[in-house]
This record gives C-alpha cells, sequence and structure tokens, in this order.
C-alpha cells in the first residue's frame, strides 16, 4: 500500500487535549487503488473500537479519515465516561420495552467497564481515571430524576450514592444544586489521547490506517463496494460508516437521520491548590440534568474544563465562551479573577429518540452513530456491536434501518427552539 507523508487538510482546534497529548502516530495519505475485507470511514472512537474489535476475526481491516485520528469529537469532547443515560427512568422503559430495557441498561455499564479495559489492555495512556461520575441538578424534576435513578441503580446492586443538598455541596464545591447522584462505576480520561492511543493499538494489531484521505463517493459492485476517496479508491466486501456527528451526504440519507450539535468548552490556566481543592475535591466528572446541562470537571493540572452549549442554533460558530464562563463562575464564585487559556467545541450527533443507532444501510454496510452526549463509553461499546454485527453474530444493541428526522433541513430553528426553551424552564426551577 502507498502512503505519503500526510499534509494536513483540516486545522486541528486549539484545545487543551491537543496542547497536551502526545503527538501519536501520523497516518500518512492513501495514494494507490486498493482491495480490503472490511473498509471504516471514520477514525474517532466509533470507527477505531470496531477496528479493534474486527481484527479478531479478519486479518484485512482499513480506516480512512478524512484528518487524523480524534480530530472530530473524539478529540473535542470533555472526556467524562458516564455509567448514566440522559433519559428520565420511564420514558427510557418506553423506548425500550420489555427486555430491551434491561439490556440496555446492560449496556450501559457494559461501555463503561469496555473504555477502562481497552485501555488497560492496550497500555493506553491517556490520564484514565475511575473516581466516579456525577449528575446533579435543582428543582423538582431534577430531584424526581436523580431519585428515581439512584434508587433504580442501588436495586441493581451497583455503587451508586444519593446526595442531599449539604453533601452535594461538599462534593462538588458549590452550593447551587438541590440533589446529586455519584455513580462510583464512572471516571474520567484525556479523549484525544484515548483516541490516539487506540489507534496505535490498531495499527500495532496489523489494521491499516489512511490519515488525510477523505471519502467521496461510494457505489456497489459485483462483489462489495467502491469508495472513491480523493486519491485512490478501494473496494471492499464490508462497509461501515463511523461519522458520526460529522457525518455528511456520503451515504445518501444518512445525514438526516442525526442533529449534530455544537458543545463548547473552555479551560483555565491551573488553579491554585487552594482553590482547586475546593471543586470536586475526589476528581469525580460531574454533569448537571438540566434542559440546557453543563459538565465539568479538574484536569491532572488542576484546571477546571467547563463544558455548555455552542451558539443557540446548534452551530460551533466563532468560538465566543462568555456564556461558559459566566456559567462556571456562577457556580464556582471562587474561581473569579482565574485567567481562561483554552476554547473549543465539537459536533455531538444527536437522536431525537434519543437512542444510539446501530443501522444496516445495505448488504454488509453498517454505520453506528447517535451517543446525546455519552460518546466516550457509547461511541467505544458501538465499535464491539457493529464488529459482531458484521459478523453475523447477536447484537446488544438492536440493528435498526435509517429513519428520516421529519423536516431535517430545519434542525437549527429546532435547536434553538430547544435551547431556549431549556433555558427558561432552568429559571424556574
Amino acid at each position: 500500500m502507498t502512503r505519503t507523508p500526510s499534509k494536513p487538510t483540516l486545522n486541528w482546534p486549539n484545545s487543551l487535549w491537543q496542547a497536551t497529548a502526545d503527538a501519536g502516530l501520523n497516518f500518512g495519505r492513501l495514494e494507490e487503488s486498493i482491495e480490503t475485507d472490511l473498509l471504516i470511514v471514520g477514525a474517532g472512537y466509533t470507527g477505531l473500537s470496531t477496528a479493534l474489535h474486527a481484527i479478531e476475526h479478519t486479518d484485512d481491516v482499513v480506516i480512512i479519515d478524512q484528518a487524523q485520528p480524534g480530530w472530530g469529537c473524539s478529540g473535542r469532547n470533555g472526556g467524562q465516561v458516564h455509567p448514566q443515560w440522559k433519559s428520565e427512568l420511564q420514558a427510557l422503559k418506553g423506548m425500550y420495552p420489555g427486555d430491551q430495557f434491561n439490556a440496555f441498561i446492560q449496556t450501559l455499564g457494559d461501555a463503561v467497564d469496555l473504555v477502562f479495559d481497552l485501555i488497560n489492555r492496550y497500555q493506553v495512556d491517556c490520564q484514565a481515571e475511575r473516581n466516579g461520575s456525577i449528575i446533579a441538578g435543582r428543582g423538582n424534576t431534577a430531584i424526581r430524576y436523580i431519585t428515581q435513578w439512584s434508587q433504580f441503580w442501588a436495586g441493581k446492586g451497583k455503587s451508586v450514592h444519593l446526595l442531599d443538598r449539604e453533601k452535594t455541596s461538599e462534593v462538588i464545591g458549590t452550593s447551587q444544586y438541590d440533589l446529586s447522584m455519584c455513580d462510583d462505576r464512572g471516571g474520567s480520561l484525556q479523549p484525544l489521547a484515548y483516541s490516539r492511543g487506540l489507534a496505535r493499538a490498531c495499527s500495532e494489531q496489523g489494521v491499516s490506517i489512511f490519515g488525510d484521505t477523505c471519502a467521496k463517493n461510494i457505489s456497489q459492485t459485483a462483489t462489495g463496494w467502491r469508495v472513491i476517496t480523493d486519491a485512490g479508491d478501494i473496494r471492499c466486501k464490508r462497509l461501515v460508516l463511523a461519522t458520526n456527528g460529522y457525518t455528511d451526504g456520503l451515504w445518501p440519507g444518512l445525514a438526516r437521520t442525526i442533529i449534530p450539535v455544537a458543545s463548547m468548552l473552555s479551560a483555565t490556566h491551573p488553579l491554585p491548590g487552594h482553590v482547586a481543592s475546593t471543586i470536586l475535591p475526589g476528581r469525580q466528572v460531574a454533569a448537571e440534568y438540566a434542559g440546557v446541562p453543563a459538565y465539568y470537571r479538574i484536569d491532572e493540572k488542576n484546571r477546571l474544563v467547563f463544558g455548555w452549549r455552542g451558539t443557540l442554533f446548534g452551530k460551533i460558530g466563532g468560538l465566543k465562551t462568555a456564556h461558559l464562563r459566566a456559567k462556571a463562575l456562577r457556580l464556582f464564585p471562587q474561581i473569579s479573577g482565574t485567567q481562561w487559556e483554552y476554547d473549543w467545541a465539537g459536533y455531538v450527533g444527536v437522536t431525537p429518540h434519543q437512542r444510539p443507532m446501530l443501522l444496516k444501510l445495505s448488504d454488509n454496510v453498517y454505520a453506528g452513530l447517535g451517543y446525546n452526549g455519552r460518546g466516550v463509553p457509547m461511541a467505544t461499546m458501538m465499535g464491539k456491536q457493529l464488529a459482531l454485527a458484521l459478523n453475523n453474530e447477536p447484537t446488544a444493541i438492536a440493528i435498526d434501518a435509517p429513519r428520516t428526522v421529519p423536516l431535517h433541513s430545519f434542525y437549527p430553528v429546532g435547536v434553538y427552539s430547544r435551547i431556549v426553551s431549556g433555558h427558561i424552564s432552568d429559571q424556574f426551577r
């Protein structure tokens, strides 16, 4: 296979993760026509995990990416590993009736375990810690959500603790919440380092990865599929599209099954020790249950990493983060006067029905997407499920046909309405 040194076609965000992750391998550009058994488009968590699991059953796996591994949201997220899904308990039971609910609940926990298992198995250096994850909120809706889920998990024998207002203030470092729950199964990692570690593991296991190689067209052949890139073309028997929030028109209609919503992050300079010790002193990660939820953590250098929405229409825009910083200051007035160092954003793949999607697009063609802000564990798990589907084995996530989001062209208006209504409801909680 012919590779040329990569000349980056897409700029990396000026993120904390890009500044602090090891450089990782630089995967050259495809410059010839090749054949493979399995081709994966997208080198984020979904694609890399699919390859790592599929290589156990085939010796011929290729990944291509328009940039380099982790360039998309796999290298831009908050690095939070939550076992908790965002839907209310009864709503989730409605989405997954009968035995499907228990299977999905099991998958949530298994997904978190899988992340840390892969980190241990392949010795991925990504600052992984399993100190727990917290969901916090205020108002009656949040109190109901947190109480019901904490009782549910306790009934399942999981190490999940319900924290009252006083204990929440002590554990998080703010008096803004009425209630929270801490799940000892959760944790954190450096998301770009995790991506690059998975890519290195793929390469060591025999997966061929081509960076700066953009897929332009897909067509069916007599023996499988042909993917034309901006340099060479690839013929394959099986194909996986793993592009999530960055899905475009490569496969007709796939982009209309998902809504890309910008999540924006800001990171401070390292906080003084006496300040950092007052915010999440147990070094859990935290996220809100709210109409427009924020999420945050303290990193290994005592920086506050704070995430919230992007623009009102779901776009990244000009990286104006004043609203994030003001929100962080309301929660943690002890950081007053602290300088902020990094601003960045990425597109989260959101589904209106709040379900992650394992889609069969055609014979031997699958896609995995729609993690709704739980991408670190769920995208990693989706890769395992896609590998099972490719091997005609039972999957924990049901295989569906694509369903277009109604009035998808107008999704920015829907995002705007959802964010504005969320802000209004949060004001009256």
